[in-house]
C-alpha cells in the first residue's frame, strides 16, 4: 500500500468495524457463500450447452422425425413417448444454446 500506514486510533475502529460485522450471522453467511447461487448454476450450464457440437442437433432432429413418423403409424405409446421425450430435449438444449450465443458465451 502507499502512502502511510493507519494510525492506532484508526485501526482500534476499523477492528471494532470487523467485529460488529462478524457478530452479523445472515451478513457473515451471505459474504461467505458469495457467487455460489442458481446464477452461477446456470452459467455453468449455458457453457456445457455451448460446447454441444451442432451435430447433435441435426441427431436429435432426425431422430425426433423419425419416432413421429413410427408413433403415427404404428399408434404406440412407447413410440409417442420417446419422441416427446428427444423432441422436449432438443427444444430445451437448442433454447439453450441459443441464449449462450447471445449472452456471448463462446463453444
Amino acid at each position: 500500500m502507499d502512502g502511510p500506514g493507519l494510525s492506532g486510533r484508526e485501526l482500534r475502529i476499523l477492528t471494532e468495524i470487523e467485529n460488529h460485522l462478524r457478530a452479523d450471522r445472515h451478513l457473515d453467511r451471505a459474504l461467505r457463500t458469495m457467487g455460489h447461487g442458481p446464477r452461477r448454476l446456470a452459467g455453468w450450464a449455458l457453457r456445457k450447452v455451448a460446447r454441444i457440437p451442432v451435430f447433435v442437433f441435426s441427431v436429435l432432429g432426425g431422430l425426433s422425425a423419425a419416432l413421429l413418423l413410427i408413433s403415427v403409424t404404428a399408434h404406440s405409446p412407447a413410440a409417442l413417448t420417446g419422441f416427446s421425450l428427444v423432441w422436449a430435449s432438443s427444444i430445451a438444449l437448442g433454447a439453450a444454446r441459443v441464449v449462450a450465443h447471445r449472452r456471448g458465451i463462446a463453444p
